[in-house]
């Protein structure tokens, strides 16, 4: 069968049997409909306090994926995880899709809960201790007190007795927290007759009932001679305790087959019915039963293959990945370590394509989150590699999802070192018993992490030391173009701007005062400038003088460029220094029709003229009403989230409300109502692509105190909403 779609499967780990249970049944169900199963899993199962750090940081990071990637749904098994912090953190990634979502054990925002049938194995089982046993003296041993699956259980147990006539009082149970001191504790206090012994005790889970039969055995108690004992859940150690546990299995197995039956309803309208799997009970001698079950092969297989430890392989991970010089090398590392995963159909690393960092800033990396496009490093499969060394979309999980497969299990998991995240692993399988995240499995990965961690360092001081000979046309601290630098990459500029159909212009910009409460403003304003002008060139030419060369289609474009330009600087400098009086820009724009150097350095020389020109009249306080409409649009487009007042800003210029709107929109062909509602818009895109924040506090960000009239005006102005947009470009 080709596999049609992609369900998503968010699991603490895979270590326990009931782990591999619950992966195996929803596993097995998702194949028979259809679906790959995407498992997305931290390998630990983290319990906040002195462990944890930003390596578990780290290794949780692979949750944010279900962000990004295309699924058709998501099973969120909410239950398993020990933590609420990690709880809380991917409700909200899963709360942020428009995926369907089915949540197990809990409940989060706009998506749908399920629950495991906890009642009625609880109920057949005590039903069989007082049917087939006759037994009338019950105490249960329950979970957790107000935990919805311990009352679940013990909601099975009160309605058995009273079906049978027995009467249960609250001293009759007895909550262990499913760990073994409340039971031990038990045991003894029925031994010493502090507690009336019963005929059976009906425990909630199995590792409550093998501590209450060593309880019971060490203080002189017979089980089940004098005491019968039950479990429930099915846990490995039930089969070799003495005597055998009589449990209900098979609870996680339907769980997970159920949950993906119950998804695909969710997906495509119809829910399949579940026959795969269903909870049974196991019958030890714990309860009196002269047979025992019959273990299943498979699970006999399970429970070595879970006992038994995995042959030591002699290879130094951490020699053969690190020491690379290029990726070529380090994917050649990597596959030669990769035998050790026998079982793996596919195993492919992916790095985030900003995996090499800001090599301008080497402290500045990636702690969180995944790109929209990640790196395919290398894709291993058996017997051959796939093709690799190139950039793929972060959406689409792997690329060989896309092409005709059969469903497969896919594990991913985080690729990260020092706090840095540097993507993800995926690992492919067929068989669920055949994963191992073991603690060979964790080496291998920070092997590999470090590999990579290595190779970043050894790119970096590669590009340090290309820097350092470019510093002659560059300022040593900041690393703008000086007026050197400007001018031998000026005419190429130009070029490649008529190359694509463009005209090009000079923009010449200087400001005054210099400092603000002291501070002088130049690294700032190159700082800026820089983040602003990634796809131009620009540079500063003299002292806080800058050329920036800007493309255009039509005249009127040089100046709206330009305005958005300088109000894109002073709303970068607003961040870094928060709302404080900012500099008065003066600027100066002329057209560049040549790209002969002597032609350049004419064009230049003559603007900056004009542009001393401009700031000596400036600073005299003699500004026309143009210039002065100039700056009002600087400062809404850099400020959008205020509430402008038309009335206010003409007052400010001096000239009435009738007349600054129809010079506003002769100079920049667009009214001020829509260019401030415009300049929002592009703030929230850029919140939406660039943050987690909710939609509420965008809008709020944005100068909306309505979300839903913010909501409508995006969809107008974007042809989408904002979740959409946030989905696509995020």
């Amino acid at each position: 069968m080709t596999a049609k779609g992609r369900i998503g499967l968010i699991v603490p780990e895979i270590n326990s049997m009931l782990d591999y249970d619950f992966v195996d049944g929803a596993y097995t169900q998702a194949k028979m409909l259809g679906y790959d199963l995407i498992v997305y899993t931290g390998v630990f199962n983290s319990m906040r306090g002195i462990q944890y750090d930003a390596y578990i940081a780290g290794l949780e990071n692979v949750y944010t994926l279900v962000c990004m990637n295309e699924l058709d749904g998501i099973i969120y098994a909410y239950e398993r995880y020990h933590t609420q912090e990690v709880i809380d953190k991917i409700s909200d990634y899963v709360s942020q899709t428009d995926t369907p979502c089915l949540v197990l054990g809990g409940e989060v925002p706009k998506t749908q809960s399920m629950e495991a049938d906890e009642y009625g194995s609880m109920y057949r089982i005590t039903r069989h201790m007082t049917d087939e046993h006759g037994c009338r003296k019950l105490y249960c041993l329950a979970g957790v007190p107000d935990h919805r699956s311990s009352e679940e259980r013990l909601r099975g147990f009160r309605d058995a007795c009273a079906d049978c006539g027995i009467s249960i009082n609250d001293e009759d149970i007895f909550y262990g927290w499913f760990w073994k001191d409340v039971p031990a504790k038990l045991g003894q206090d029925i031994a010493n007759g502090k507690i009336r012994r019963p005929d059976a005790v009906v425990c909630c889970n199995d590792v409550m009932a093998i501590s209450l039969i060593d309880s019971l055995t060490a203080n002189g108690i017979k089980v089940p001679e004098d005491v019968k004992v039950t479990g429930f859940d099915g846990e490995v150690d039930s089969l070799f305790c003495k005597p055998s546990l009589t449990t209900m299995t098979g609870r996680d197995k339907e769980f997970g087959a159920d949950a993906v039956c119950r998804l695909c309803g969710m997906i495509n309208g119809s829910t399949p019915k579940q026959q795969l799997f269903s909870q049974r009970m196991r019958f030890g001698r714990s309860c009196g039963c002269s047979k025992e079950s019959e273990i299943d092969p498979q699970l006999f297989d399970m429970i070595l293959r879970s006992r038994e430890k995995r042959q030591f392989i002699a290879t130094d991970y951490i020699y053969h990945t690190s020491g690379t010089t290029n990726e070529q090398e380090l994917s050649e590392r990597i596959n030669e370590v990769g035998h050790i995963f026998s079982n793996v159909e596919w195993l492919d690393v992916c790095l985030c394509s900003d995996w090499k960092g800001d090599m301008d800033n080497p402290d500045d990396f990636r702690q969180y989150g995944y790109p929209d496009e990640m790196y395919m490093l290398l894709s291993k499969r058996k017997g051959h590699n796939d093709k690799a060394f190139y950039n793929f979309r972060t959406a689409d999980i792997l690329p060989a999802l896309n092409l005709p497969h059969e469903p497969h299990l896919i594990v991913l998991t985080s690729l990260h070192c020092s706090g840095q995240i540097f993507g993800y692993l995926a690992m492919a399988y067929t068989e669920t018993r055949s994963i191992a995240l073991d603690e060979h499995f964790v080496s291998w990965c920070d092997a590999v992490a470090n590999g990579v961690k290595s190779l970043q360092k050894k790119l970096f001081e590669q590009y340090y030391r290309s820097q350092l000979e470019k510093l002659s046309e560059t300022d040593p601290v900041t690393g703008i173009f000086n007026k050197r630098g400007f001018m031998i990459r000026a005419a190429e500029t130009i070029n490649n701007f008529k190359n694509e159909q463009k005209k090009s212009c000079l923009l010449l910009m200087t400001y005054y005062p210099e400092k603000i409460n002291s501070i002088d403003l130049k690294a700032a304003v190159d700082t800026v400038l820089m983040s602003l002008c990634f796809n131009t060139l620009c540079g500063r030419v003299n002292d806080n003088t800058y050329a920036v060369i800007l493309p255009y289609y039509e005249n009127n474009e040089m100046v709206n460029n330009s305005e958005n330009l300088i109000a894109g600087i002073e709303a970068g400098l607003r961040e870094r220094f928060g709302d404080v009086r900012l500099p008065e820009f003066v600027t100066d724009i002329t057209a560049m029709d040549s790209s002969e150097n002597a032609d350049i350095e004419k064009n230049v020389y003559e603007t900056m003229q004009s542009l001393s020109d401009k700031k000596n009249a400036a600073e005299s306080n003699y500004i026309d009403y143009k210039e002065q409409i100039y700056r009002l649009r600087r400062t809404l487009i850099s400020q959008p989230q205020k509430d402008w007042d038309i009335d206010s800003l003409s007052h400010s210029i001096g000239i009435s409300r009738s007349h600054l709107q129809r010079l506003y929109k002769q100079i920049f062909g667009v009214t001020i109502k829509d260019d401030v509602i415009s300049a929002r818009i592009k703030r929230a895109m850029q919140l939406l692509s660039n943050t987690d924040m909710r939609i509420q506090e965008i809008a709020e960000q944005c100068g909306y105190n309505n979300e839903s009239h913010f909501m409508r005006q995006f969809k107008v102005k974007c042809g989408m909403t904002a979740i959409q947009y946030r989905k696509q470009y995020k």
